[in-house]
């Protein structure tokens, strides 16, 4: 089945334990944080700070992703804060084999970012260090983005390379992730779905029940 995660950005920050409360009730399996440096994106987001009371107040895993210049500073913070998943960009380090292998030692699970632009073999020699990919379906930075559908020939194409190289690797997809587009998604190989303002950050009702709803749609 696939997995859920709401993701934070779209959260409303003057209410947010309201938010994280009403995401658990309605079964988020993991919650979708976005760093930003702007920098690597023009756009500033969650920090450090941010994890660090969200962690305190949830038992719900994080999924932390780094859309920052240089993610390897980051790591030793995000495991003492206990985060559980971390992803970061291809661009962003000329030295991605030793920023996956030191968040595995630092205990997280770790996972690649791939830009709309970067291509799934750019991940030849390193889907055998991943536990994720995580699919960029718009430019990072800024969500309400619509879906790039180039997005779905991407996923089926780490989808296949990762049967060959790691059972268990998992696909996530991030960014105009709606009913239609999620289910989408799904159909090709995708495992993680990061909910946002196109799903259940819509403005129009209860978080717990947009969740619920969201959730059931998009099971194949």
């Amino acid at each position: 089945m696939v997995r859920i995660a709401p993701s934070l950005m779209c959260a409303d920050l003057l209410h947010l334990g309201d938010d994280l409360r009403l995401l658990e009730l309605g079964g988020a399996d993991l919650f979708h944080l976005d760093i930003m440096d702007g920098h690597f994106v023009p756009n500033l987001s969650l920090g450090l700070e941010h994890v660090r009371q969200i962690k305190a107040v949830t038992s719900v895993p994080l999924d932390v992703h780094l859309m920052v210049s240089d993610p390897e500073p980051y790591l030793a913070r995000l495991a003492d804060l206990r985060v559980e998943m971390v992803s970061f960009h291809l661009e962003a380090t000329p030295y991605p084999l030793r920023v996956i292998r030191q968040a595995r030692r630092l205990g997280m699970a770790p996972g690649l970012a791939l830009n709309p632009s970067t291509p799934p073999d750019r991940l030849a020699g390193l889907l055998g260090e991943l536990d994720f990919v995580l699919v960029m379906a718009v430019e990072p930075g800024f969500a309400g983005q619509p879906f790039i559908p180039a997005t779905l020939g991407k996923i089926e194409a780490v989808r296949a390379a990762g049967d060959g190289c790691r059972a268990s690797l998992s696909i996530e997809v991030d960014g105009g992730i709606s009913v239609v587009t999620g289910r989408q998604c799904v159909e090709r190989g995708a495992g993680v779905l990061v909910a946002g303002s196109s799903s259940i950050f819509k403005g129009d009702g209860d978080l717990r029940a947009s969740l619920v709803r969201f959730e059931r749609a998009v099971q194949t």
